[in-house]
C-alpha cells in the first residue's frame, strides 16, 4: 500500500501513525521492531513529518505544511503514550509495574481502577477549566438501563421457572471455568514429552492463556506480533521441518485474515493446529470485528481439517491431547474466551471419540444439538423451561463440528420427529449444514423436521444477555421457538 500510493501519485492522501510503541501487552521493539520508521517511509517515497501526538497545536502546524505538498502522499508519525491521561495506565509506568507487560490494552478495568482513573481525569479537566477561568464540570446522574435477566434452570435452584413468553428469573452464577485456561495448561503438560511442539502467538499470549507456556518453554514459543498471515506462513515452514506448530489468535483474525495461507499450508499435507480463541457471538462488547461467525465454514472447506469446540475444561484437555498426539490431519480448536456460564456436566466415563457427542439432558419430544459452553448453557435452559411445559427436549453436546459418526447419530435421533441445532455461527457452513449433509447422504433425513437456530445477519453488540436475546438464542427464546408458551 505504501509503494502503490507513491506509484499512483496520490498526493491528497495523508496518514497519521499513532506511534505509542506498545502492542497488546509488550513493547513493539521486543516483538517485531519497526526500526527507523521515518527512514522506511521516506524510502517508499513519502513525505514524512513527526510531532508529539498529544500536542494538537503541533498537529495543526504539520497538517498546514502538508496542505501545500501535492505531488506525493504524506505521513505524520505522532509519538504518543499508551494510556495517556491516567497515570497508572500510561505505558512507561504500567510496563514497569507489570514487569514488562502492559495490562490495560483489553477488557474493562475493575471497579477500583475505573474509579481511580475517572477521578484523575475529572480532576485534570477541572484544573484546566479553572485555570482558564471557566466553570468546572457538572455531571448529571443518568437512570440505569434496565438489566436483561438471565434464566435459571429449575434443577439448579429448585425454584419454578416462569412459563410466560418473557422468561425471567434470578441470574445464574457465572462459573470460574475458562476453557482457554484448560487449553493453555494442557499445552504445558504435553510439551514435556513433545519437544517438537511449538506455540506461535499473535501478541495475545495473556488472552489466549499461553503465557505460562511462554515462560516455561521459551525455546518452543514464538511471539510473532499482530500479523496473522505471516504467523500462519511461519507455521507452514515449521511444519515442513517436522515440527508441530500450534497457532494462536482470535478466531475472527486467524480464520479469515490468513485464510489463503491456511489453505496453502493444508495443501502441503503437513499437520498444524489452529487455536481459534474468542470464537462465536459472545462476548459481544467489542463488536463485529471480534465476533467470529464464519470460521467453521472457512476451515470446513479444507478436505484435511477437523474442527472441534469443547464444552468444558475436561473436554478441552481431551481435545488438545487428541489434536497433538492422535490426529493425522490439521486441527482447529474453537475456544470461548470468557468464563463459562455454567459448568457443563459430561456423562461419567466420557471419552472424546471422533464424530461422537454426549447426551446432556434427555427428553422424548425433540432433539437439539449444540456446542461450546455458551450455547449449551442456553440449550439446557431451554430444556428446563420446556420441561415445565410438559415437553421433553434431548440436548446433545456435539464437539465435532465437521466429523460425524453416522451410526451414533442415527441412534441418538432415531425415535425423534424433530431435530434442532443451535449454532454459535452464521447459518451457513456450521454444524447444522454438516448434519443435514451427512443425514441426507445416508438416507436418514426421511420425514425428520429440521431447523437450525443461528446468528442471522450481522451480529449485535451488547452484554451477553442482550445479544443472545436479540438473536433469539437465549434459553427463553429457544424454548418459545421450539414450543411457544400456551
Amino acid at each position: 500500500a505504501l509503494q502503490t500510493a507513491v506509484a499512483q501519485k496520490i498526493g491528497n492522501l495523508t496518514i497519521i501513525i499513532d506511534h505509542n510503541k506498545v502492542q497488546s501487552d509488550k513493547p513493539v521493539s521486543e516483538i517485531v521492531d519497526l526500526g527507523d520508521l521515518e527512514a522506511k517511509l521516506r524510502a517508499f517515497g513519502w513525505h514524512v513529518a513527526r510531532c508529539d501526538g498529544h500536542d494538537l497545536r503541533a498537529f495543526e502546524r504539520v497538517l498546514k505544511e502538508f496542505a501545500v505538498i501535492l505531488d506525493k502522499p504524506k505521513a505524520l508519525i505522532a509519538d504518543t503514550i499508551k494510556g495517556r491521561g491516567v497515570s497508572f495506565m500510561e505505558h512507561p509506568a504500567a510496563l514497569k509495574k507489570g514487569n514488562g507487560y502492559y495490562k490495560w490494552h483489553a477488557g474493562a478495568p475493575d471497579d477500583a481502577s475505573f474509579a481511580a482513573a475517572y477521578e484523575e481525569l475529572i480532576t485534570r479537566i477541572d484544573d484546566r477549566l479553572q485555570a482558564a477561568k471557566m466553570l468546572t464540570l457538572a455531571l448529571e446522574e443518568m437512570e440505569p438501563l434496565e438489566a436483561v435477566a438471565v434464566v435459571v434452570p429449575l434443577n439448579a435452584l429448585g425454584e419454578p421457572i416462569s412459563q410466560g413468553g418473557d422468561v425471567r428469573s434470578k441470574p445464574v452464577a457465572v462459573s470460574n471455568e475458562y476453557v482457554a485456561e484448560a487449553y493453555g495448561k494442557a499445552l504445558v503438560e504435553l510439551a514435556a514429552s513433545r519437544p517438537d511442539l511449538v506455540v506461535i502467538d499473535a501478541d495475545l499470549a495473556a488472552d489466549c492463556r499461553v503465557r505460562e507456556f511462554e515462560l516455561i518453554y521459551p525455546d518452543q514459543f514464538i511471539e510473532n506480533g499482530i500479523a496473522e498471515q505471516d504467523m500462519v506462513s511461519m507455521a507452514g515452514g515449521l511444519a515442513r521441518q517436522g515440527l508441530l506448530p500450534v497457532v494462536n489468535s482470535f478466531a475472527s483474525f486467524l480464520a479469515s485474515r490468513a485464510n489463503e495461507q491456511i489453505y496453502n499450508n493444508a495443501s502441503e499435507k503437513t499437520k498444524i493446529i489452529y487455536a481459534c480463541h474468542y470464537a462465536g457471538l459472545i462476548p459481544a462488547g467489542p463488536g463485529k470485528s471480534h465476533q467470529s461467525l464464519r470460521d467453521i465454514s472457512l476451515f470446513g472447506a479444507l478436505p484435511n481439517c477437523v474442527i472441534i469446540q469443547p464444552c468444558n475444561a475436561v473436554e478441552t484437555r481431551k481435545a488438545v491431547e487428541y489434536c497433538v498426539n492422535e490426529a493425522q490431519e490439521n486441527c482447529v480448536m474453537r475456544l470461548n474466551i470468557g468464563p463459562s456460564p455454567r459448568l457443563i456436566q459430561l456423562p461419567e466415563g466420557y471419552q472424546l471419540t471422533p464424530g461422537v457427542g454426549a447426551i446432556l439432558s434427555d427428553g422424548a419430544d425433540a432433539v437439539l444439538f449444540a456446542y461450546g459452553p455458551v450455547m449449551l448453557h442456553e440449550a439446557l435452559l431451554a430444556a428446563d423451561i420446556l420441561d415445565e411445559r410438559g415437553f421433553g427436549l434431548r440436548v446433545i453436546n456435539m464437539p465435532w463440528l465437521n466429523r460425524f459418526d453416522v451410526d451414533w447419530i442415527r441412534d441418538v435421533i432415531d425415535r425423534f420427529e424433530a431435530l434442532y441445532v443451535v449454532e454459535d455461527h452464521a447459518p451457513v457452513g456450521g454444524l447444522g449444514d454438516g448434519l443435514v449433509n451427512v443425514l441426507a447422504n445416508h438416507g436418514r433425513l426421511g420425514n425428520l423436521r429440521f431447523h437450525k437456530f443461528a446468528v442471522e445477519g450481522y451480529p449485535a453488540c451488547g452484554t451477553p444477555a442482550e445479544t443472545l436475546r436479540y438473536h433469539g438464542l437465549d434459553g427463553g427464546s429457544l424454548a418459545n421457538r421450539i414450543r411457544p408458551a400456551a
